[in-house]
């Protein structure tokens, strides 16, 4: 598994991506830091994935110093290799649920990166000339995903929530996209005066 940037590794784990930072915070995982297009970020292996997938387990059955122990031995352990049991001091922790979950969502993660083309300047929905910051962007001002298949009926919802993970991953630089679509912006333009001009 290639390693995954905060956003992806959040949806990975199901969490909001604020929740997830904040997890990570708390916990004894050190991602790996990147430079990319002149930013440092975090990025997630296998290792950090499971760890942080049976965080809420390890917080209640370990110590702080038994889970950074643990972490360390994970790190090892699944090294290019599909251990199920990690053997730690006087501890055996059994990781099997942990990795069969994390391995199911990196494949649904997969999917859902297969509909962005990013081979270019911008990033569209593949099969489409929609941008995927622009849909994005929507959703981030609080915009549903139905509401966006109203003003954008070709899109699937996978689209969309693929769209949505993709910013998250690759933030845009420059000036963002609009908060509405033309259709919401003109659905909640009071056109009453208009009438007037007859």
């Amino acid at each position: 598994m290639d390693t995954l940037t905060t956003a992806q590794a959040a949806f990975v784990l199901g969490e909001p991506l604020e929740s997830f930072k904040k997890v990570v915070e708390r916990s004894p995982v050190k991602p790996h830091l990147v430079t990319r297009g002149g930013r440092r970020i975090r990025q997630f292996g296998t290792a950090e994935l499971v760890f942080l997938h049976a965080y809420d387990e390890l917080k209640q059955a370990f110590t702080p110093k038994t889970q950074s122990e643990l972490y360390n031995a994970l790190r090892t352990t699944l090294q290019g290799r599909h251990e199920k049991v990690v053997v730690f001091g006087n501890h055996r922790y059994d990781i099997s649920s942990h990795v069969r979950d994390v391995e199911k969502k990196v494949k649904e993660l997969d999917r859902l990166n297969a509909h962005i083309d990013s081979s270019g300047k911008e990033a569209f929905i593949r099969g489409t000339k929609i941008e995927a910051h622009r849909i994005a962007a929507l959703l981030d001002a609080g915009v549903s995903v139905r509401q966006v298949q109203q003003d954008y009926p070709s899109l699937a919802e996978s689209q969309i929530i693929a769209a949505k993970i993709y910013a998250e991953a690759h933030p845009k630089a420059g000036r963002p996209y609009p908060k509405q679509t033309a259709k919401a912006a003109m659905r909640e333009a009071d056109l009453s005066a208009l009438d007037d001009l007859d």
